[in-house]
């Protein structure tokens, strides 16, 4: 009897923008993180459409994940790359997040956006996010903008 032959999953690739935004009051600077029902802590980000530029999408990734949009674009923070399986369409995909650092520039509240699965925004320190935030490459992403907050002169030698 033959063997069963072992189909290769299929892998799609997405590409994403979100951002790290951050407020400062003072020396202390404190950065949104949001909250996944499943319990995992990321940055907002959501998928580039056709005809949108990556800033525009991490801009409106933050309006319409946590309600913010008194925001502006700082700087680019690079791109993380990585992998996942998707069981429910049994596919792999290789997806790449461009990040931009963006300040809040207040007056608004965070409103987590329930419909995609967030239950909670939090402004926390970057110490406390890299504690919270379990994928790899997204806590590189924390820290680059942690390093453009602290070494402006070298904010602009992050990986494109």
């Amino acid at each position: 009897m033959a063997a069963p032959s072992r189909r290769r999953k299929p892998i799609k690739r997405a590409q994403s923008a979100g951002g790290v935004v951050f407020d400062r009051t003072g020396d202390e600077v404190r950065i949104l993180i949001l909250q996944h029902e499943a319990g995992k802590w990321m940055l907002p980000k959501g998928t580039i459409e056709p005809g949108e530029t990556s800033e525009a999408v991490a801009l409106r990734e933050v309006r319409e994940e946590v309600g913010l949009s008194n925001v502006r674009v700082v700087s680019d923070l690079g791109r993380e790359r990585y992998s996942f399986f998707w069981r429910t369409e049994d596919t792999f995909y290789d997806k790449t997040v461009h990040y931009f650092l963006l300040e809040f520039l207040g007056g608004e509240e965070t409103r987590p956006q329930r419909e995609e699965g967030f239950v909670a925004a939090e402004w926390v320190t970057f110490t406390e996010a890299l504690a919270r935030i379990k994928y790899k490459e997204t806590r590189e992403i924390v820290r680059r903008a942690q390093n453009a907050l602290e070494c402006p002169a070298t904010a602009g030698e992050a990986e494109g």
